[in-house]
């Protein structure tokens, strides 16, 4: 059975750092499209490392479950029928302009609808000094399974990913 893992956290928390840093990629720029890297023999592969929340306009919840399927189905093309654990990074926030309000529903029911037909781990990348912290972990703590802190100063948190995919993700899968 292929595997979800949501990397949710908001701005500037080290979802994207975190994704090159696991995928060693170097330099500024971030994959648009499928990249892949092998742990344990297992595929670990994800498409962009931008949020699917951030398309515009921002946070539909519909427009946001076509991403996923879309990275989904393009993962399953890259993964000829192997079994494959895709990363998807989540954002937070509600917009740029506004990032008081959580984009809750563009979260919650996102996920609970992988749930109907995959396994899914959600990691809740915590950012010490956040804006609406105390939202931010109420809302995580319904749906994350581990929580990874980060601070402005060290937020490549790709050595406790692999850990935990090695752990608990790959174990399970």
């Amino acid at each position: 059975m292929n595997s979800i893992v949501i990397l949710c956290g908001g701005n500037s928390c080290g979802k994207t750092t975190t994704l090159k840093g696991f995928f060693k990629v170097k330099g500024a720029q971030s994959p648009e499209s499928y990249i892949e890297r092998k742990l344990d023999g297992k595929r670990i592969c994800a498409v962009s490392f931008g949020s699917p929340q951030e398309q515009e306009p921002f946070c539909k919840v519909e427009l946001v479950n076509g991403n996923i399927k879309n990275r989904i189905l393009e993962c399953e093309n890259n993964t000829d029928g192997e079994p494959y654990i895709l990363i998807i990074p989540f954002t937070m926030s509600v917009s740029n302009a506004d990032r008081t309000k959580l984009n809750k529903d563009c979260i919650v029911e996102p996920i609970d609808e992988l749930k109907k037909k995959l396994k899914v781990f959600v990691i809740y990348l915590r950012k010490a000094n956040a804006q609406n912290l105390s939202k931010k972990d109420a809302l995580m703590e319904q749906i994350a399974l581990k929580t990874i802190e980060t601070t402005k100063d060290d937020y490549d948190k790709s050595a406790e990913l692999e850990k935990y995919l090695r752990e608990v993700v790959i174990k399970s899968h």
